[in-house]
C-alpha cells in the first residue's frame, strides 16, 4: 500500500494527507509533484549549494520545538532563532493572543537563520497545545528554579528538571519516545497560568549567583543546548523522514532565488502550485487548518 492510500485510509479522501506523527502534509492533489523543484530548479545551484542544504536537512530533527508565549523583543527573538537553526532544530511556534502583535527580528542578530526555519503562529495557548499534544510532544514550561512568574502548578504536581538533569533515568520515564516543546513565556510577564494544564513538566537552569533570572534568550541557548547534547544525542529516531527532508530542501531551494517563481513559470507551469505551496512553507500548519 502507498503512503497516500495508507494516509487517505486513515485521514478520509476527503481531508488533508497527514502523516502522523509528524504535522508536515500536502495535498493528495499536489504529491504527484514531489521533488519537481529541485529537478526544474537544482541546476542554478552549485554543488556545493545543493550538497549543504542536503547535509543541513540530514542533520535536521524535529525532536525539539522552541514555543514562546507573547514574546516581542526582537533581538531575544533573533536569538533564539539562530540559536535553533544552530543546534539543528527546524521548528519554532509562537503564540500571540493579541492581533496586532507580532514578532520582528533583526537581521545583524538572526543573520538570515529565519530563512531556514519553519515557524508557526497561532492565536491561543489552547489551540497551540492543542496542536503540540496531537503532533506527539511532551510539553515542558521553562521556569526560574522558584517557580517565579511561572503558572502556579509546582513541582509537587509535575516533575521538574534542572538542565543539568535532562537525560536522566527520571527524564527519560516522563518524555519516552515523544517529543519536547519547550515553552517560554513573555519577557516581562513569564508563563501565562493556562498552560499548567497541558504541561507535563517542568525545564530551568540552576544559577548560583545574585542575579534571579536570565534574559529569555540566553536561558533558551542553555536548554536547547543541553537538550541537543543530553537528550537528542542519546537517541536513535530524530532524524526528519525521507518525505520531510524532501519537503525542506524543496523549501529552500525555493526560497533561494528571487527570480524563481519566474523561472518555473516560464519552463515548468504545471508545477506553479506545488512551488507556491512549498515555498510558502505552507506543509506546515496546525492540525485544525483545512485547504
Amino acid at each position: 500500500m502507498s503512503r497516500t492510500q495508507e494516509n487517505q485510509k486513515s485521514t478520509g479522501s476527503g481531508e488533508m494527507t497527514r502523516n502522523f506523527p509528524t504535522d508536515y502534509f500536502i495535498p493528495p492533489d499536489l504529491q504527484v509533484y514531489a521533488g519537481e523543484i529541485q529537478n526544474v530548479l537544482s541546476h542554478l545551484l552549485t554543488e556545493a549549494r545543493l550538497a549543504r542544504f542536503e547535509s543541513v536537512a540530514k542533520n535536521r530533527t524535529r525532536a525539539i520545538m522552541p514555543v514562546f508565549e507573547s514574546t516581542h523583543h526582537c533581538h531575544n527573538i533573533s536569538a533564539v532563532l539562530r540559536t535553533a537553526d544552530a543546534f539543528g532544530f527546524q521548528d519554532v511556534s509562537f503564540v500571540y493572543n493579541q492581533p496586532n502583535m507580532k514578532f520582528r527580528t533583526n537581521d545583524s542578530v538572526e543573520r538570515g537563520s529565519s530563512s531556514w526555519l519553519t515557524a508557526r503562529r497561532t492565536a491561543s495557548i489552547s489551540s497551540c497545545a492543542t496542536a503540540l499534544k496531537a503532533s506527539g510532544y511532551k510539553i515542558f514550561l521553562v521556569s526560574l528554579p522558584s517557580f517565579a512568574r511561572t503558572a502556579e502548578h509546582y513541582n509537587d504536581c509535575l516533575p521538574s528538571f534542572s538542565s543539568q538533569q535532562i537525560g536522566n533515568d527520571e527524564f527519560k520515564q516522563v518524555v519516552g519516545t515523544q517529543r519536547i516543546a519547550l515553552v517560554s513565556g513573555n519577557e516581562k510577564l513569564g508563563l501565562s497560568q493556562e498552560w499548567a494544564q497541558y504541561a507535563d513538566g517542568y525545564l530551568h537552569v540552576e544559577m548560583s549567583g545574585f542575579v534571579e533570572s536570565l534574559n529569555v534568550s540566553v536561558c533558551s541557548g542553555i536548554l536547547l543546548h543541553d537538550l541537543k547534547a543530553r537528550w537528542i544525542n542519546q537517541c536513535s529516531s530524530t532524524e526528519l523522514q525521507n518525505h520531510e527532508k524532501t519537503l525542506l530542501i524543496e523549501h529552500w531551494i525555493a526560497k533561494s532565488f528571487p527570480n524563481a517563481r519566474q523561472v518555473v513559470e516560464r519552463t515548468h507551469p504545471h508545477i506553479l502550485p506545488w512551488f507556491d505551496f512549498v515555498r510558502a512553507g505552507h506543509f506546515y500548519q496546525p492540525f485544525t487548518e483545512q485547504r
